[in-house]
């Protein structure tokens, strides 16, 4: 005979006061929202999840850890670099005195080679360029005969040229300090440069090289050692909030 069916019984409410006790290795942890601790984001992008490479995180350190240090007064200068204005001028000059390409260059000895070979005096055409070359341009400075010098605010390692802005103040050359050692490059067909400078120009440029050195002394020369004060630190958001210091 088939078996019986029975309906089983659902179980009914528990009691209010009576609670299933549940064992988990987990415990509950409220967040804390008081000062610097569980701070909701303030993006929904999940950039900030990512697992940055190596490189990237030393620079971002490398960020920060320079806001919070004093920075000494001869590399705290380079943070303080000429405006656009002034920079735009003084590519605009340089621009005119580029140095001659590789392939003006070899014309040139091609030009010598026929001339020496047919017994002639070959006498190139001397034509005033931007100097470039750390010592180079050192050496120019301390003969006084760089008339204007231009120098690269991301240089790495900066100790290359952190010493030039103080020899030119004291050598009484016009000094700038312009954002992009590639722009610098640029003006000189090279990937990069620390420092250019010009020795002279064209009787047409004469104006335009005298005004560029009175924004330049007045921008650099003249307020050199208001530009030489340390760099000051700024504390994270945490320390700041912690010391009851407005954000």
């Amino acid at each position: 005979m088939p078996k019986k069916l029975t309906r089983r019984r659902k179980a009914g409410p528990k009691p209010a006061g009576q609670q299933v006790a549940t064992e988990t290795p987990f415990k509950s942890k409220p967040k804390n929202f008081s000062t610097g601790c569980a701070i909701l984001p303030k993006t929904h992008k999940l950039g900030r999840m990512m697992k940055w490479p190596v490189y990237i995180r030393v620079q971002r350190q490398e960020q920060i850890l320079k806001q919070r240090l004093k920075v000494p007064s001869a590399i705290a200068l380079f943070d303080r670099a000429a405006d656009k204005s002034l920079a735009n001028e003084c590519f605009k000059l340089f621009k005119k005195y580029t140095p001659p390409s590789r392939a003006q260059r070899k014309q040139r000895l091609r030009q010598m080679a026929q001339a020496k070979a047919k017994g002639e005096a070959f006498e190139p055409q001397r034509e005033p360029q931007v100097k470039f070359g750390l010592n180079h341009v050192t050496n120019l400075v301390q003969r006084k005969k760089a008339q204007v010098v231009l120098i690269a605010h991301d240089v790495d390692p900066l100790e290359l040229v952190v010493w030039l802005p103080t020899l030119c103040h004291k050598q009484g050359v016009p000094f700038a300090i312009v954002k992009g050692k590639a722009a610098l490059g640029k003006l000189v067909g090279m990937k990069t440069a620390t420092c250019v400078c010009l020795t002279e120009v064209r009787s047409t440029d004469g104006h335009d090289l005298e005004n560029l050195i009175t924004r330049v002394k007045a921008g650099f020369n003249d307020q050199f050692a208001e530009k030489r004060k340390k760099g000051e630190s700024k504390m994270g958001m945490k320390t700041r909030q912690r010391r009851g210091m407005d954000l």
